[in-house]
């Protein structure tokens, strides 16, 4: 007999490993299907990150590998490092390519610092035309016991938002 299917979908670039980390934790909080938004234009190549940032800054997306439907979920979690203030561009190429998503959308971030986050919150909203159920940031170097808390409350503030219409 074979289980049911996941009603919850995580969906992230990471580029460090430090928003797959949270994506994986958040995914584990909701029970949650994981896939990784990959793209080739940032390897492991010298100063790939610059590019990241310059591309970042004039608003280059890059080219994704696709990725599933996401029509089937109830929610969806979009996860990305923020990149100069704003998501990182291969989240923004995934948005740019008008996926099906749920009623239900919340976005985790991960940064340098506390600050940024609103900006790419904006940035995100603005792109899919309507504002999110629940957010969460998380900079680099929070502490484990801080971390679980914000996972514990964005997944929390997400299932609340559950059967909203976007």
């Amino acid at each position: 007999m074979s289980s049911p299917p996941r009603q919850h979908a995580v969906v992230f670039y990471s580029r460090d490993d430090h928003t797959h980390a949270l994506a994986s934790q958040i995914a584990d909080g909701l029970d949650a299907d994981l896939f990784r938004i990959a793209t080739d234009r940032y390897g492991d190549q010298p100063f790939s990150y610059l590019l990241a940032g310059f591309d970042s800054l004039v608003g280059r997306l890059p080219a994704i590998k696709p990725l599933r439907d996401m029509a089937g979920y109830v929610t969806v979690s979009l996860g990305t490092p923020v990149w100069i203030g704003n998501p990182a561009t291969p989240l923004r190429a995934y948005l740019a390519q008008d996926p099906t998503l749920p009623g239900t959308v919340g976005l985790f971030t991960t940064s340098g610092g506390d600050g940024p986050q609103a900006k790419a919150r904006k940035v995100v909203e603005d792109i899919l035309g309507y504002k999110v159920d629940a957010a969460v940031n998380v900079p680099n170097g929070t502490d484990t016991g801080e971390i679980r808390s914000r996972v514990a409350g964005y997944c929390e503030s997400l299932l609340a938002g559950l059967g909203k219409p976007p």
